[in-house]
């Protein structure tokens, strides 16, 4: 499966390659998200980084910029709210996300690591590729 990855998020092929979830990633600059597959966009989040988002409000852009793509919209957060070291309330978090899941129709994902956001990814990719099929 190849799904393409924008140039600046974090390179994942040798996790996947060690996973053996024989995933191709073809790196590119991209506008809009950070993975891309089938008729999905998944923005991947770091738990600083969606707090941050939250907090500066680039969030909002985001998602404006990923319901414009007119593609099936994912945001994937990668860590645990217990670590994070951004000063922002749990209920603001939590509220964002069900604004979010709600308000925009976008499809909100939790892991704790990057394996499990490679396992995510995978799954996401294949779902998809079922469900295209039908």
């Amino acid at each position: 499966m190849k799904i393409k990855q924008d140039t600046r998020e974090p390179e994942l092929q040798l996790l996947a390659d060690l996973n053996e979830m024989s995933i191709e990633f073809v790196r590119e600059f991209m506008k809009v998200g950070d993975y891309e597959f089938n008729n999905v966009i998944v923005e991947r989040k770091e738990i600083d980084d969606f707090c941050n988002s939250i907090l500066d409000k680039r969030i909002e852009n985001q998602v404006k910029n990923m319901k414009q793509s007119g593609k099936v919209c994912f945001i994937i957060i990668v860590g645990n709210m217990k670590d994070r070291k951004v000063d922002i309330h749990e209920n603001c978090l939590l509220g964002k996300m069900v604004s979010l899941i709600i308000k925009h129709n976008i499809k909100i994902l939790w892991c704790e690591d990057e394996f499990q956001f490679l396992y995510l990814l995978k799954n996401v990719y294949e779902k998809t590729n079922e469900m295209s099929k039908v």
